[in-house]
């Protein structure tokens, strides 16, 4: 048996990559790497696919790899699957760089074939001087441990097989085992970071240390299995601070006060959660200064409220959140989010129940259509029943003692002419009061479904 053959089955077999029962889809550009994966995969009888995507950036270099690609794997006699895409619109019309519209659209057709063809695993031919790269790209822009080990062998359905290689020990296979590959001329490019890291960093490195190869590996596996003991301390840290809340927990800023290493154990925290350092750093000074009520923060997917007592971390559901909705005359109930407002009329037999807050009965002339059901603004103001000066909402909150994240969540009745009606469970606004001389009562009465 081939030596490479017997690492690279040793390395599946260490880390479990794959049931030798499944079928594997290979991601294939055609280069050197892809070509010995492909070429081992063969060589070892497992079931595979190839898969290749033409993104339309090289002119006739992208057909020349597409039809390499199709020979080849009709020389193994194994499936093809190819895509076609405009990365550069797609790029512009998600506003990302060309490399990041390359990687969702080639990840995202790899997992649609997947599910329609059933493929288990897909296959990357990302080697261990990529991983190095990876290390050297993170240490650059700003990383915690997790950056510091690496690639990965596997995450969810992707593998990466060749990781047990350097780039030097695919070169030999390759030329040793005489396998045909194209080049693609980006690589010979420094325009972007990482193959500035590869052509220009690394060889500096290597003129220090010639044994780099050998030191990053070693440096991964310790930063690897620090990690896994990192993660499983941070797991009892995270029992004790992160408590169940609504769409998220929240973390009582006493707690974090008495924190050895707060820096550190908030940002294991918050970091896979989106938050840069910067809005790491400024909500420890907030917490410090005590400059803590009405400060938020935000990532792409949550949402963190600063409060008196607790720190409030709240997953964002930007897809299923209405803002604002309008609510017709004659409408009986109107659905918002997670609450149902019911709308009716109040019988002359009926007596108001003013000791329900869920409640709040208007004189129904002074009502003008569409009303409005929305969250409440900066710029909010009202007369609060029973009393006859505006007041600002955000005052009255804060009288009320209503933490931040739960204001943030009342839902704020709205007339047709922009006036509030009400602060739903709170306080209904004394211009719509009823009174002696109010004919008709109509009864709005929420509730959190």
């Amino acid at each position: 048996m081939l030596p490479q053959l017997q690492i690279f089955l040793d390395y599946i077999s260490k880390y479990d990559l794959f049931d030798k029962n499944e079928t594997i889809l290979l991601a294939t550009s055609g280069g050197r790497d892809s070509m010995a994966m492909v070429y081992l995969f063969h060589l070892s009888g497992f079931k595979t696919a190839i898969a290749h995507c033409n993104f339309n950036l090289r002119g006739e270099e992208s057909v020349r790899d597409e039809i390499f690609v199709k020979n080849t794997a009709l020389k193994l006699n194994t499936p093809i699957h190819i895509a076609h895409f405009d990365t550069t619109n797609y790029a512009e019309e998600h506003k990302i760089s060309i490399q990041m519209a390359a990687r969702d659209l080639r990840y995202d057709f790899f997992e649609d074939l997947c599910a329609e063809f059933k493929y288990q695993k897909i296959a990357v031919a990302h080697h261990h001087n990529d991983s190095i790269e990876t290390v050297l790209l993170n240490l650059i822009r700003g990383t915690g441990i997790a950056g510091l080990h690496g690639i990965k062998h596997s995450k969810n359905t992707i593998i990466r097989p060749l990781l047990c290689f350097t780039r030097e020990e695919i070169d030999q296979f390759v030329s040793e085992q005489k396998i045909d590959f194209v080049e693609d001329s980006s690589n010979a490019s420094d325009k972007y970071a990482r193959n500035k890291i590869r052509l220009k960093i690394i060889p500096e490195m290597e003129k220090i240390n010639p044994s780099l190869n050998q030191t990053f590996r070693k440096n991964i596996n310790y930063f690897s299995e620090l990690e896994d003991f990192v993660n499983h301390e941070m797991n009892k840290y995270k029992s004790d601070l992160l408590e169940p809340y609504t769409n998220g927990f929240k973390i009582g800023i006493k707690k974090i006060e008495a924190l050895h290493s707060t820096k550190f154990i908030l940002s294991e925290i918050l970091l896979p959660l989106g938050f840069n350092t910067t809005s790491i750093n400024d909500l420890l000074s907030a917490v410090q200064q005590r400059t803590i009520s009405g400060k938020t923060f935000c990532s792409e997917d949550y949402r963190i409220l600063l409060d008196r007592e607790y720190i409030f971390i709240k997953k964002l559901l930007k897809k299923e959140r209405q803002e604002k909705i309008e609510i017709p005359s004659g409408t009986e109930t109107i659905h918002f989010n997670q609450f149902d407002l019911r709308i009716s009329d109040l019988s002359k037999e009926e007596k108001p129940d003013f000791s329900n807050p869920n409640k709040c009965y208007v004189d129904s002339d002074k009502l003008t259509y569409p009303l409005s059901l929305r969250y409440w603004e900066l710029a909010d103001r009202f007369i609060p029943f029973g009393m006859k000066g505006f007041k600002k909402l955000s005052d009255f909150f804060i009288q009320q003692k209503t933490p931040l994240n739960e204001k943030a969540e009342i839902p704020i009745l709205v007339n047709g002419n922009d006036e509030i009606i009400w602060i739903s469970g709170l306080r209904s606004d004394n211009r719509y009061k009823i009174d002696n001389q109010t004919k008709k009562i109509t009864t709005f009465e929420i509730k959190s479904r």
